[in-house]
């Protein structure tokens, strides 16, 4: 059964705060405090903070997602190949460099 927990998240000093109420399962709940015991800080800190990490996180897969798009679009990639050469010399004496983009757009004339 969760249970409700209800942290005051202070963005900075400047920023008004807000309370934001979440029902998470009672084994987090403890895990959480159990944490913030250790740690000698707050439950809402240690909320707080993981949800900002999880939010820089986000942002940076989705910008990653977004290089990704505009990479394909431009055409330029690496092969399967390339990249399956690269995976099985992992581990070996002839470690292979990652590899670089081997499919370029054909130009139309």
């Amino acid at each position: 059964m969760p249970t409700l927990l209800t942290p005051v998240f202070q963005v900075n000093r400047m920023s008004a705060q807000t309370t934001l109420s979440i029902e998470i399962p009672l084994e987090t709940k403890r895990e959480l405090e159990e944490y913030a015991r250790a740690t000698e800080q707050s439950t809402e800190f240690i909320a707080k903070e993981a949800i900002d990490a999880h939010l820089a996180d986000r942002r940076a897969y989705l910008a990653a997602i977004d290089e990704a798009i505009r990479e394909a679009d431009e055409g330029v990639f690496i092969s399967g190949d390339a990249v399956f050469r690269w995976i099985d010399s992992l581990g070996s004496e002839n470690e292979l460099p990652l590899p670089e983009p081997d499919i370029f757009p054909t130009t139309r004339a």
